[in-house]
């Protein structure tokens, strides 16, 4: 990074909001991404962070984050300015800890594009020749499933399989299946076709045996982002067991970038390979994780950064997968479209 501003903090916040093309509103769940961008201003320089929580309460969680955020000084000593980021809900600390980073040099430097899959959300029907066209794009494709009927889903996959022969596939459930109707939806297709199972099944206690019907390997999702003391027994013993390959770290549902990176950590040590993933959040989020992965070297597994498209307008020019791979180029001065 480069050597650090001198003078004063300033911070500054701003609203965005980028509208979900109608296809993927429902795996959204949301006809829009509604966001806050705080801006950390110091000797004439800016870094800036996004903050978009997601969920069914979204707008009350922005709420409340920009209620943290507002209060939040970045002035003061390092330990002191720690714990007020750690007291924000975790989409806050992603958006203050990014706009910290970015202000000392993160994203100054471009590297080489980071292995990313592609992503497809939208209801089987909605898959037509431009969706499997831009599928390829990938060095993985991500389905969605679990939402619409099996038959229809079974159809999708198998055109995504026949449309794309050498590209892995992932499926994410959302934990929405039953383990049954995890094995009846992938029954018939070949098991080395799939990169993952992505924590598609209501109980995570039972992945090990969806593991063992389908010879499928599984990703951890909901696992990884769970704080409950629970959860992260589950997922360490999980792993520990060789019944995980890969953790999905969706960034702001951890938190800082440092936890980001923390988590990262723990799942290599855990012989599980990160997997760095948004939550619907603008380019300006999807570039940032870019060069997080390429500071940590994880660049085994694609990520999941292939979402640009997901939103009609963007907070920069959209980091747009091309040749397996997003884009890892120097951030732009500041985000477009906030106010």
């Amino acid at each position: 990074m480069n050597e650090a501003p001198q003078g004063p903090l300033r911070t500054s916040l701003f609203r965005a909001s980028f509208p979900v093309r109608a296809a993927d509103r429902a795996a959204v769940g949301a006809a829009s991404r509604e966001a806050i961008f705080v801006r950390v201003e110091q000797g004439g320089r800016a870094g800036f962070g996004e903050c978009a929580p997601l969920g069914v309460d979204a707008a009350e969680a922005l709420a409340r984050c920009a209620k943290a955020l507002g209060a939040w000084s970045p002035e003061g000593a390092s330990p002191d300015r720690d714990r007020a980021i750690a007291a924000m809900p975790a989409p806050a600390r992603f958006a203050a800890s990014g706009a910290l980073e970015v202000l000392r040099g993160l994203g100054t430097t471009a590297h080489a594009p980071v292995p990313a899959a592609s992503y497809f959300g939208g209801s089987p029907d909605a898959l037509d020749d431009s969706a499997l066209d831009a599928l390829r794009s990938g060095s993985s494709i991500k389905l969605k499933v679990g939402r619409a009927p099996p038959a229809d889903e079974r159809r999708m996959i198998g055109r995504v399989l026949e449309a794309a022969p050498g590209v892995p596939v992932r499926l994410d459930g959302n934990r929405m299946l039953t383990v049954d109707e995890c094995v009846a939806l992938v029954r018939g297709f070949p098991a080395d076709r799939f990169e993952y199972l992505e924590e598609p099944i209501a109980d995570p206690a039972r992945l090990p045996r969806l593991r063992e019907c389908t010879g499928i390997a599984v990703a951890l999702d909901e696992l990884v982002a769970d704080p409950a003391d629970e959860a992260r027994s589950l997922r360490d013993r999980l792993s520990d067991a060789g019944d995980a390959c890969a953790w999905v770290v969706r960034m702001s549902r951890v938190g800082t970038l440092a936890e980001v990176r923390a988590l990262m950590r723990r799942a290599a040590d855990r012989g599980c390979d990160p997997v760095l993933s948004t939550a619907y959040e603008s380019s300006w989020t999807i570039r940032i994780a870019a060069h997080v992965a390429h500071g940590a070297g994880a660049r085994m597994r694609a990520h999941g950064l292939g979402t640009a498209h997901v939103l009609e307008r963007d907070a920069c020019r959209p980091a747009t997968l091309a040749d397996g791979c997003v884009p890892c180029e120097p951030l732009p001065e500041s985000p477009e479209g906030i106010t």
